[in-house]
């Protein structure tokens, strides 16, 4: 059976205070009724103190007078049980058996029926003052009605300030299990989503209490396990690309060496094609391309053997003028701000190349879309420059509206992209290759300008610039 915390809480709570009140609101009572019984005998234990020792004659008016202070009646008999005098003629007093108590050994104790109500009924044996006096017996009478509203007066204050303890007792105990099981109903919810999948964090409570130190864990878990989920899909889709590589590949490195193969063809049937620069465009990028292709089957995956001293310099010239066709084409401006002091890495010229150019045409496109969009004309700059004495960044910028805010904080991850024909394997594969050059890359937006910056380091300066191969 399920026993909610609320519960547990609340019933343990109240019972121990219902306990505690009902204790002392009884005892309170027995105190009070106790204390009425002790006050009544001594009451009429003082009044038959006083009439015993009275030098006055204890006529009805006397009687009556005592009545008023002490709401009893009373009769007074002779020796003979003759009534000398009464506050309550229609009484009629049985005749004594035994001795009577003194008046300090008075006790309030008899009930009986005179009259049309019960009353206390005691008797007194009273000393005769005046010598040759007889014996006296003062019959007192005290309402047991008077009595009971005496306790009753002094019960109920005690009863009803108990029964108000009670209800405030109640409200406060269900008020503060309340506010216990609420945070933890939310905690019960969170952890429900997580189960389901959603990690976002929980609002902290304002209170500082053990509550907000297992919010916090919570939601140090829910990171913990979403970073766990992020990376399993990338391993998810890492192996899915290693699946599909090799095929894809392949089929491509054949087509790509078909394409070449007929170019080269055509040009040697057609010499005066020789020189044209689309065409050596054309052939360079379709030879790029077969490289990429046959390090991608060589499982290479941007791990190397060894690297060799790479002009910078060089190789950003090399891709500019791979890409500038293509920027010509779509209407953008390219521009070339590597400057003239030869920059050397160490590194593999082919990846270095494949890095650069995957920044390049992505610039492109970017700069494209806000040209088709708003009409204004698109730019690209590629930059070159030195950081410091032991680094060279690459700076590559454009005029394009930045990355979706869906993909900012995974846009390295693979196959994430916002494009309607993106693979997402460009921004992925730089990472790859930056990483496994010692360096790093990072993106910004500065002045209405996407800047996309690949920091590596340098070679030491007096090692000369290598020409890095024509392909």
């Amino acid at each position: 059976m399920r026993w909610p915390l609320r519960y547990q809480i609340l019933i343990p709570m109240v019972g121990i205070m219902v306990c505690a009140i009902v204790g002392v609101t009884l005892l309170h009572a027995w105190l009070a009724t106790h204390q009425i019984k002790v006050q009544v005998r001594d009451q009429f234990r003082q009044i038959a103190h006083t009439l015993n020792d009275a030098t006055f004659p204890l006529t009805v008016a006397v009687l009556n007078q005592t009545k008023g202070l002490s709401g009893a009646d009373f009769v007074l008999l002779g020796a003979e049980d003759q009534v000398l005098s009464s506050t309550r003629p229609d009484f009629t007093p049985a005749p004594v058996q035994g001795t009577p108590p003194s008046w300090d050994e008075l006790q309030i104790s008899d009930v009986i029926e005179a009259g049309d109500a019960p009353f206390f009924h005691s008797v007194v044996k009273l000393q005769p003052r005046i010598p040759g006096a007889g014996v006296r017996y003062l019959h007192i009478y005290y309402p047991v009605r008077q009595y009971r509203e005496a306790i009753a007066n002094a019960v109920y204050p005690s009863l009803i300030a108990g029964s108000i303890a009670l209800i405030v007792v109640a409200i406060l105990a269900t008020v503060i299990a309340a506010r216990v099981t609420r945070p933890l109903q939310r905690l019960d919810r969170k952890v429900v989503q997580i189960a389901r999948g959603d990690f976002q964090p929980m609002i902290l409570p304002e209170r500082d209490d053990e509550i907000r130190d297992l919010s916090t864990s919570i939601n140090q878990m829910a990171e913990l396990l979403g970073d766990y989920e992020d990376e399993v899909k990338r391993s998810e889709r890492l192996k899915t690309l290693g699946q599909l590589r090799g095929a894809i590949a392949h089929q491509l490195r054949n087509a790509v060496t078909g394409c070449r193969i007929a170019l080269d063809l055509y040009l040697r049937k057609s010499p005066e094609y020789q020189e044209d620069e689309t065409l050596q465009v054309a052939n360079r990028q379709l030879c790029m391309i077969e490289q990429y292709l046959q390090s991608f089957l060589e499982n290479k995956g941007g791990h190397f053997s060894s690297f060799e001293p790479v002009c910078l310099n060089e190789l950003v010239a090399r891709v500019v003028s791979l890409v500038e066709p293509t920027a010509r084409h779509v209407g953008i401006a390219l521009k070339d701000e590597t400057g003239s002091e030869p920059l050397v890495v160490e590194g593999d010229a082919e990846s270095l190349e494949q890095l650069i150019s995957n920044l390049a045409l992505n610039a492109i496109e970017a700069a494209v879309a806000v040209q088709e969009a708003q009409g204004i004309s698109g730019e690209v700059c590629v930059r070159l420059f030195p950081t410091g004495e032991e680094s060279v960044t690459l700076e590559v910028s454009d005029t394009g509206p930045g990355p979706e805010s869906s993909i900012v904080n995974k846009m390295f991850e693979p196959l994430v992209t916002a494009k309607r024909d993106g693979t997402g394997l460009g921004l992925f594969v730089a990472r790859e290759i930056v990483q496994n050059h010692g360096g790093e890359i990072r993106w910004e937006r500065r002045e209405e300008r996407t800047c996309f910056m690949v920091e590596l380091p340098l070679v030491q300066t007096e090692k000369a610039c290598v020409e890095t191969i024509d392909r």
